[in-house]
């Protein structure tokens, strides 16, 4: 992705929702070694939890991180040559507000470039414990899936699979030479486990049982669906089914019975201000 959006001609960044500098971090040994960075969030935990990393990584002279939200990016305009976000997008009520903002900061050729999810397209992809799992059964977890997605969108916070669309919107902006690719990696999951990511992956599994916590945690959940249109009634008894199923997995996990892809849809998405 370097290569094909040609970050050793970058000068200028902004990186919009940075929350702890983790994108503008994995994007810096590509960058050039004078290009500047800028990060805004509206978390102020978040903006000096990203100063100090970069004050510890020893590039604070070039990487900068402030208080700011998408919708209203404190910049001039035309001042970066390049703007990214990854998963922002999806916690955004406007995307087409935060786009233009994006935009406005953008100077003119510049890149806008975006990595934003599909978040429903993993319930269909199975694992070695689940593969064989009654249609209904199946059906049951997509439908309550998305209906916490267009809750969760209804309540004003952004829609989960925001990434299937964004061209689109992209191209309504006025954006030029377009393009979308695909994520090529997964997070494999095989038994011993015994990689350092299967091991980040597999204390962060069990850390989410611990705590109860599925996609989101189950007030969280509970308010999605009952905005998307669900009723108390089926959520506590398909909550209750879907907890049965995690422990089923960690106790697969940890008998070293489950194996899966734990393959994802994320898009990698950019145009060009004309």
């Amino acid at each position: 992705m370097a290569k094909r959006w040609d970050l050793g001609a970058v000068r200028t960044v902004l990186d919009v929702g940075c929350g702890i500098g983790h994108w503008g971090f994995t994007l810096a040994p590509f960058l050039n070694s004078k290009t500047k960075l800028y990060g805004i969030d509206p978390e102020p935990a978040w903006v000096e939890k990203a100063t100090t990393r970069a004050q510890e990584k020893g590039i604070s002279e070039r990487f900068h991180y402030q208080i700011g939200k998408a919708e209203k990016i404190p910049f001039e305009d035309n001042t970066f040559d390049m703007v990214t976000c990854q998963t922002v997008l999806i916690h955004v009520a406007d995307v087409d507000t935060a786009l233009k903002e994006m935009i406005r900061v953008l100077k003119p050729g510049g890149l806008l470039a975006v990595a934003e999810p599909n978040n429903t397209a993993p319930l269909l992809i199975f694992n070695t414990l689940n593969i064989d799992e009654p249609l209904d059964g199946l059906m049951e977890h997509i439908r309550f899936h998305i209906t916490c997605e267009r809750g969760k969108k209804a309540l004003g916070l952004g829609y989960n699979s925001v990434g299937d669309v964004l061209p689109c919107a992209f191209s309504k902006q006025g954006l030029d030479n377009i393009q979308v690719y695909l994520s090529d990696k997964t997070s494999l999951m095989i038994p011993p486990y015994q990689t350092d990511e299967q091991k980040i992956l597999l204390k962060q599994i069990q850390d989410w049982e611990n705590q109860e916590i599925l996609v989101w945690p189950r007030e969280e959940t509970k308010r999605y669906y009952l905005a998307g249109g669900g009723s108390e009634s089926e959520f506590e008894r398909i909550w209750k089914n879907l907890i049965k199923d995690t422990k089923e997995s960690i106790q697969a996990i940890k008998n070293d019975k489950l194996s899966s892809t734990n393959a994802t849809v994320m898009y990698l998405i950019s145009g060009r201000k004309v």
